[in-house]
């Protein structure tokens, strides 16, 4: 389609993995997909062979009504033909420039006067008052970010590429500049392509989420289809589904089925068909642990079991249950304490029906 960014093309490496890539995405608005994916998936090189740095085997990509890439009768658009932005892992900033001269190194080729209006147009979106003639060096990590992305919105990209663009910067400065990058983006008139392992900054930038593993795309959907319903298990233990076991429809009540999970009994909903083998996949944020065994929620599911390990993840622990099958549970640190959790405690894991997630086995 003419208003559309198609791509669908196969990269291959000799002696290497084989990544293959089918996507698309619209042209001329604002619209996020994020690549979400474990490392080595080949998400970075979707990138590269869409900017013009490699070479596809195979395939083509056309943007609106250009063709940037035909195999079959030999097209391959240079990238400074393809009008696209690209923003490296690491920056790349030019240590030995100042910041507006690592900005106007990218627009070197505008006359004088357009170069420093678009100048003052990006230090003013993206909030650099005050720091135009600092060098990278006397930079924060965030600061160098957003330099290194008004570099590459300075010269007006059709489109944009980021690879696990906050991956450089700690844990608070991430968590700051996560809301900052998805209202910027919302703000240009451009598709973006966003790269991360982060299943948050997933969450927080996409419209669209593609899941990417051995290097194919496995899922594509909106955020909440992908993580809250994955195609099937290896997109599931991809975006973060802690609990994924395998059971068996044998009843039903209510409109909600009954399952066989290693000897125990699971209710769910959205399934059909007796004798049906489905997995279960159980979000840790869904389990809620109780102390004894008289629960005290109304929710359909109420497992017995022991605490088998408790690990502090932040804010928050990951409680592992023994019942009968492996449950993962989060609370936070001060409830784990509250709980007197540890390996050995008896509790109760309630999950509510409407909490389990099936995809067909």
């Amino acid at each position: 389609m003419a208003d559309e960014m198609t791509a669908d093309f196969e990269k291959r490496y000799n002696g290497g993995p084989t990544i293959r890539a089918a996507l698309g995405l619209p042209v001329g608005r604002s619209h996020v997909t994020v690549l979400f994916g474990p490392s080595g998936a080949g998400k970075t090189t979707v990138l590269r062979c869409l900017a013009g740095l490699e070479r596809p085997e195979r395939g083509r990509i056309r943007f609106a009504r250009e063709t940037w890439v035909d195999t079959d009768v030999g097209v391959m658009a240079p990238p400074q033909a393809r009008g696209v932005g690209y923003l490296f892992q690491d920056y790349a900033l030019f240590p030995h420039l100042t910041v507006a001269g690592n900005i106007t190194y990218a627009i070197h080729d505008l006359d004088s006067r357009e170069r420093r209006a678009r100048l003052d147009e990006m230090i003013r979106l993206l909030r650099l008052e005050g720091l135009e003639d600092r060098r990278p060096a006397q930079l924060s990590g965030g600061q160098q970010q957003r330099v290194a992305l008004a570099r590459v919105l300075a010269r007006r990209p059709r489109l944009l590429l980021l690879d696990e663009p906050l991956s450089a910067l700690d844990a608070p400065t991430r968590e700051q500049l996560r809301g900052e990058l998805r209202a910027l983006l919302r703000g240009q008139r451009m598709p973006t392509l966003c790269v991360t392992h982060d299943w948050v900054e997933a969450l927080t930038l996409a419209d669209q989420v593609s899941v990417m593993a051995g290097g194919r795309i496995l899922q594509t959907g909106s955020p909440d289809s992908v993580f809250s319903r994955p195609a099937n298990a290896e997109v599931a233990a991809i975006v973060g589904v802690e609990t994924v076991i395998a059971g068996k429809v044998v009843g039903g009540q209510d409109g909600l089925a009954a399952f066989d999970v290693a000897g125990k009994q699971l209710w769910a909903v959205e399934a059909s068909g007796k004798g049906e083998e489905f997995y279960l996949c159980i979000r840790a944020e869904d389990v809620i642990l109780e102390i004894g065994a008289q629960p005290s929620s109304s929710a359909r599911n109420h497992l017995a079991g022991r605490v088998t390990d408790v690990r502090p993840a932040g804010p928050v622990s990951r409680v592992a249950v023994d019942c009968g099958f492996a449950l993962t549970a989060l609370v936070t640190r001060q409830a784990a304490q509250d709980l007197d959790l540890k390996p050995g405690t008896p509790v109760t894991a309630t999950v509510k029906a409407s909490a389990i997630h099936l995809i067909p086995r």
